[in-house]
């Protein structure tokens, strides 16, 4: 009788095992899994924007890149926040409003005139063009997105100060960068390093 007894408890308990363990590995599975750390992406933090800095970001961007990819129009944003970092001027409206006065000759009257000299054409030239509200959102998307974020710092290096449209040249005596769209960017001299003889500078075309 005993040993009946002994036989029924062992079956007891190999039966008892086949049924937990499988529901402890499932068990231990799912901790485990619990208990990876799930990467993350960093959260970004919005500068505080001043209305009135990216009104005047966004205008420059419209006015001198509004049909250029996102990638060109981000282009042109940098190289205003590219300026205030190298002193030309304390803010984004100061940069694209600053302005120069020289003097030439007139060709019609031969007698020496002072000429105001904007640093981007639009501003001289003040267009009445109307502007197309579709366009001018992206433009002041990407501005948002350069004053509140700092984004697109790859688009274009840090010293990156100059740019002009394919339909003029120019001549400067500025080293290029690239060429993003229908614009060629550039920056002096004397910020570029040596570059291997087999390097080639950039041109860049992207579509939206």
């Amino acid at each position: 009788m005993e040993s009946i007894t002994t036989a029924i408890i062992a079956k007891v308990i190999m039966l008892s095992m086949i049924v937990i363990a499988p529901a402890y590995i499932l068990t231990g599975s799912l901790l485990r899994e619990k208990v990876e750390p799930v990467p993350q992406e960093p959260v970004k933090v919005a500068k505080k924007v001043d209305e009135k800095q990216l009104k005047c970001l966004a205008d420059n961007i419209y006015h001198e890149a509004g049909s250029e990819s996102i990638h060109g129009q981000a282009a042109v944003a940098r190289v205003v926040i590219n300026r205030i970092r190298y002193g030309f001027a304390n803010t984004p409206c100061q940069v694209v409003y600053q302005a120069n006065m020289i003097t030439r000759i007139d060709e019609a009257t031969q007698q020496l005139v002072k000429v105001k000299l904007c640093q981007f054409s639009w501003v001289c030239e003040k267009s009445n063009n109307k502007i197309n509200p579709a366009r001018y959102r992206t433009a002041k998307q990407v501005a948002y997105d350069v004053l509140a974020f700092d984004a697109y710092k790859d688009v274009v290096p840090k010293t990156t100060l100059f740019f002009h449209n394919l339909s003029i040249q120019p001549n400067w005596p500025h080293h290029k960068v690239k060429q993003i769209g229908n614009h060629i960017f550039y920056t002096k001299a004397k910020y570029v390093a040596k570059k291997p003889r087999h390097a080639k500078e950039q041109t860049v075309a992207i579509a939206d």
